[in-house]
């Protein structure tokens, strides 16, 4: 009899909020993800499970996992200390071992600088709104294009040499480290980088799980693919 296939485990992180339970009150620390992040993963075939910052588990849980995915935060936001030293080991174990290794916007940001690059907090480009960054409130709207670079990932997924994404940040990557750019916008913002090995490692600046077009789904189903991939290899 043939063993049931298993959904490719994906990991993803969350904010990690102080919560006042009542006014005046003593506050509660409290996990915190967008529901589509994990409705994106399933719907690309994943099976997402939200990991909470613990460090001392961390060799374990990627031993287990066959993905992992950096998710954002709100623009501009700072970002507890607690969860960027617990990302920035979890993205630097995802890549030392090979797992297929997704970020978004906040989490494109957290790869590249794991691979050596800058971020720029705050950057004039992006408050300038020459191209507009922070269009609305929530990402749920097409907000600028970008230009695919020809020979990346992206550029063999998609047909046409542009794209339409949405946008919702105010810090940008500045080119420079040990990954190549492969998605530009009119104001030269890196909107999406690649690892420069043969795994799996994309960073992009847009929020491909609100799933607007067929580019965000491509880049959902490339991911989850190659986790499955891997998942299938370990058996």
């Amino acid at each position: 009899m043939n063993e049931p296939s298993r959904r490719p485990l994906v990991l993803m992180t969350a904010d990690l909020d102080d919560v006042p339970m009542q006014p005046g009150g003593k506050a509660e620390r409290e996990y915190r993800l967008r529901a589509n992040y994990a409705d994106a993963v399933a719907e690309a075939g994943g099976m997402p499970l939200i990991l909470p910052f613990h460090e001392e588990h961390l060799d374990a849980v990627l031993a287990l996992a066959d993905g992992v995915l950096v998710t954002g935060t709100a623009p501009g936001a700072a970002v507890a200390p607690e969860r960027l030293a617990f990302e920035q080991r979890l993205a630097s174990g995802a890549i030392a071992a090979g797992l297929p290794l997704l970020g978004i916007c906040h989490g494109m940001q957290l790869i590249g600088e794991c691979l050596g690059g800058r971020v720029v907090r705050d950057d004039p480009k992006l408050l300038a709104q020459v191209t507009p960054h922070i269009p609305a409130p929530a990402a749920d709207v097409l907000a600028h294009e970008v230009e695919l670079i020809g020979g990346s990932r992206l550029a063999a997924w998609y047909p046409a040499r542009r794209a339409q994404v949405n946008s919702l940040h105010r810090h940008a990557l500045a080119d420079g480290g040990r990954y190549r750019v492969a998605a530009l916008a009119a104001d030269g913002v890196v909107e999406a980088i690649e690892g420069l090995d043969e795994g799996f490692c994309l960073g992009v600046q847009w929020h491909p799980e609100y799933r607007l077009t067929e580019l965000d789904r491509q880049i959902l189903q490339h991911f989850v693919a190659q986790s499955a991939a891997r998942a299938a290899a370990l058996r």
